[in-house]
This record gives C-alpha cells, structure tokens and sequence, in this order.
C-alpha cells in the first residue's frame, strides 16, 4: 500500500497471521475489562468455568473484536450494555457480541463484510471507511473461522465461529 503496489483490500488479505492456542475465556475477559480505556464502555462478558481454549491469532482477534465493540457502541441506545457470551461445539466455539438497537437491513446482511462499505454517509470525515467488517471477516477466515452477522429482536448479533484444538 505504501509503495503503491497493493491496494488496502489486498494488504489486509496478504496479512500472515500467527496462529496458536489460545485462552478464548482470559482473553474476552480482558477485552470486556480493557473496553473502557478503548472508549467503549458497559460491555459484559461472564466467564464459564471452564477452560476454552480456541486456534487463533491474539493480536488479530483483538482487532475483529474490537471492529465489532465499536459498531455495537454507534448503533447501540445510550446506557445499554454490549454482551458477550460464548457456546462451545465439540470442534468450534462460537463467540456472541450482541447489542440493542436497530436492525441490520436484510440485503445488507452479507455486503456489510464488503470491503468500503459503510452506512456513513460521510464515512470519511467520521474515520469510517468500510475497512472494519471487511478486515474482521479476512482474520477470521485466515483463523480457519467464520463471522455472521444477524438481526434479534431488539438489535443485531456478530457470531464469531473459531476452531478448538483437536
């Protein structure tokens, strides 16, 4: 991107991850705990009792979470918190960040993870570039997960899907 070589789409593709085990209930511990000091406050997340470890980059799992906290915190009413909840499968775990507030349209559901897409209407000024789904949905895909995105009843969940270790 620098050099004029890649655009940002294909920088972030390009992206090597480092992959290992990691601590999934430690670490969305930490980021309910840290969300604060990123100005984003009241999000919530209650370890289970047990040990979750998940295959996953640290660095680039802070940074899909951490995309998701802050559209959660623009659309979310005011005061409402922003929950984290885990569901263990016997291959995968499946991280839930969920928050109040309005519906993603239907027909958007899927493109909002396009690279540029963004529902600012001066996205620029705002620091909103449409970079932030798209490069969530590039991590976890280069973690062997997924990431969706669907419409509650009373606001929208990003269900993170990341691989145990066999």
């Amino acid at each position: 991107v620098l050099y004029g070589h890649a655009t940002p789409s294909e920088a972030f593709q390009s992206t090597v991850l480092q992959i290992g085990e990691l601590d999934l209930n430690l670490f969305l511990k930490h980021v309910a705990e840290n969300a604060p000091h990123a100005g984003i406050p009241a999000v919530e997340y209650q370890p289970t009792a047990q040990v979750i470890v998940v295959k996953a980059d640290e660095y680039s799992l802070e940074d899909v979470v951490t995309h998701i906290l802050k559209n959660a915190d623009r659309y979310r009413p005011e005061g409402s918190a922003i929950r984290i909840y885990v569901e263990l499968a016997e291959t995968t775990v499946a991280v839930h960040i969920h928050n109040q507030g309005p519906n993603i349209a239907p027909d958007m559901l899927d493109k909002i993870f396009e690279y540029g897409v963004s529902d600012q209407l001066d996205s620029g000024a705002e620091g909103h570039r449409g970079q932030g789904l798209f490069v969530a949905q590039t991590y976890m895909a280069k973690m062997g997960g997924t990431i969706v995105a669907r419409n509650c009843d009373d606001g929208v969940e990003f269900v993170l899907t990341l691989p145990r270790p066999l």
